[in-house]
């Protein structure tokens, strides 16, 4: 079969143009109509990828005020953070109380009696201490300062007290050495105490082992305290309280007290005051949030939906049924009452915001400044009881972002179409591979018949001249 360069060779004619021509004037109109259709298509499902992603935003902002308790939160100012904090949950009772600091609490801490150097050798035989309620024993077989340390702290039994050796002047020019042995829990519960088992047979004497001797109260203790093992003291309203740390845990219901500092004169001078407050802040927090996070997500949705009447033009999802009908969904839960509503409110307007022209959400921040001194619980319960509007909402968008809502179907729907186009455009090179396949053959016969006849035609007329020189008897040179 003669190619698409031979055609016109035997006519004369330029047939592989006029085929190549006439193939595109057949692709031209369907390649077009497809073009804008993917382009379309691509374009309306970019469109509800920014419309998914914003309502997967505005649903995250919604986690914050879906809790009620978040909206039960208390604060606690003390009136002397020099001397203590506070903090309080949403169990807390509103009010005040007057703390004083009577003193912190300290962790035991004991030292032994003066020694030449680190190497200096204390005696042998064993230790059995205990401290913050755990008991342990160390042999002593080296009985050297420093192995009396090392042995303390690489017990395996040992989590409660850290041993180490001081050196310090000894006032006339030298040394000393001292082992120190401290809890690491404050507070009476942390105190340790040291019994020993000496090779020498006396436990308690000044000699050997015995010197690491302490127990709370005997006389023949060897070690001296450094720190007293005590609790911290505060004072509630005039009632001493005592923990084996610095932090006050439910002295008040729902309230931690953490001492700082001691008071100065907890006797005379004033109290700190300890103030429990509805947390009006958090809230305010909480509510700025969600009008930003809603006009975000309405900025989104004006900017696919919208029908620009100025300029005639049209957003690229204005007239898509399923992002209506989202923004419908959006709209009628957000804009309406909520007529199954808990406490004092059911819609945004009580409780000062509004919305403008395009849909946005504003504040009035006198009439919520109002709602909070007098109404504080029920803008909880307006947003985060089981009826509530981000209640409610979050459910809207788990529906209309899960895998068989509205959106999902959609675009579906979208990527079902490309697959379509893609099977139309294989279709399209089917047909017009054997429409330019027919069109060559019916082309190569013409070609072929137009050599004919100009072959025949060539024939004649020379014929028709030999039989004109017979005629006229003349012989063309």
């Amino acid at each position: 079969m003669a190619s698409v360069s031979s055609l016109g060779i035997g006519s004369g004619l330029d047939l592989g143009s006029i085929l190549s021509q006439l193939v595109e004037a057949e692709r031209a109109p369907t390649a077009q109509r497809l073009d804008f259709q993917e382009a379309k298509t691509q374009a309306t499902i970019s469109a509800f990828g920014s419309l998914k992603s914003s309502l997967s935003e505005f649903q995250a902002a919604l986690q914050g005020l879906a809790k009620l308790e978040e909206f039960q939160t208390r604060s606690a100012t003390s009136s002397n953070r020099d001397i203590f904090t506070a903090t309080a949950d949403n169990t807390a009772a509103v009010g005040s109380a007057n703390v004083n600091v009577l003193n912190l609490a300290e962790a035991h801490k004991l030292v032994t009696a003066d020694f030449a150097s680190p190497d200096a050798v204390v005696g042998t035989g064993s230790l059995q201490i205990t401290a913050g309620g755990s008991s342990f024993t160390v042999n002593v077989t080296e009985g050297k300062l420093s192995d009396i340390k090392d042995a303390i702290n690489n017990s395996s039994a040992n989590t409660k007290l850290s041993a180490s050796i001081l050196t310090v002047d000894d006032g006339s020019g030298g040394t000393v050495s001292k082992l120190v042995l401290t809890a690491k829990d404050s507070g009476t519960d942390g105190a340790i105490e040291v019994t020993v088992s000496d090779d020498d047979s006396n436990n308690t004497d000044a000699n050997g082992l015995s010197q690491m001797y302490f127990k709370a109260g005997d006389a023949n203790n060897r070690l001296t305290e450094l720190v007293a093992a005590t609790d911290a003291r505060i004072t509630v309203d005039g009632f001493t309280v005592s923990s084996a740390n610095n932090e006050f845990k439910d002295v008040i219901t729902g309230v931690t007290i953490t001492a700082l500092q001691k008071s100065a004169d907890p006797d005379n001078e004033p109290p700190g005051i300890l103030t429990i407050a509805v947390n009006k802040s958090n809230v305010q927090g909480k509510v700025n949030t969600f009008i930003s996070s809603f006009n975000d997500l309405k900025d989104t949705l004006n900017q696919l939906l919208d029908f620009n009447t100025a300029t005639g033009k049209a957003a690229i999802l204005t007239g898509d049924t399923s992002a209506r009908n989202t923004e419908s969904q959006i709209s009628r839960l957000l804009y309406g009452n909520l007529s199954d509503a808990t406490g004092k409110f059911n819609n945004l307007a009580q409780l000062g915001i509004s919305t403008d022209a395009n849909g946005k959400l504003s504040l009035n921040q006198e009439t919520f400044d109002r709602i909070l001194a007098q109404d504080f619980d029920d803008i909880g319960s307006f947003f985060a009881s089981d009826k509530g509007l981000a209640k409610k909402l979050d459910g809207l968008m788990t529906n209309l972002l899960g895998s068989t809502g509205i959106i999902k179907a959609r675009e579906d729907g979208l990527n079902t179409a490309l697959q379509q186009i893609a099977d139309d455009r294989e279709a399209l090179d089917r047909r017009l591979a054997a429409i330019e396949e027919r069109t060559r053959q019916q082309f190569a016969a013409l070609d072929g018949l137009i050599s004919q006849l100009n072959s025949t035609g060539n024939f004649l007329a020379q014929q028709l001249s030999n039989t004109n020189a017979i005629i006229t008897g003349s012989t063309k040179k």
